[in-house]
């Protein structure tokens, strides 16, 4: 009896195969270039700001840790961008929101950074 169920459920398993009649193409090939495409007006803002961070990335390095998440997004603008490393796509994002605050948050931010400067010579 055992044989007989174990033979049943092989069988059953046969006939729900799906049977295709013809073979399925997609509507459009794909292209990759036409995916990652930048409007050249924003490279042109890329490519000035290159030279200075290039110049200011001759420091000591560090690890920042980040959420996961953060972490692809991060990446996945860099390779859009063509951008070299994080460094330099956090440095443009940091430019470009140090820029929009009032000089009170400026010179507040200048005189962190030196406090946090002096603490990571000792």
């Amino acid at each position: 009896m055992a044989d007989s169920l174990l033979n049943k459920n092989k069988n059953k398993g046969k006939r729900n195969l799906l049977e295709r009649k013809e073979e399925v193409k997609p509507k459009e090939a794909f292209n990759r270039s036409s995916l990652f495409t930048v409007d050249e007006s924003q490279q042109d803002q890329f490519d000035k700001k290159k030279e200075p961070i290039q110049k200011s990335s001759k420091g000591k390095t560090t690890t920042i840790r980040c959420a996961a998440d953060t972490s692809h997004r991060l990446n996945a603008i860099i390779t859009s961008f063509s951008l070299n490393s994080v460094n330099e796509l956090l440095e443009i994002l940091l430019d470009n929101y140090e820029a929009s605050l009032t000089q009170d948050e400026r010179r507040e931010i200048k005189t962190l950074q030196e406090v946090y400067q002096r603490k990571s010579i000792k």
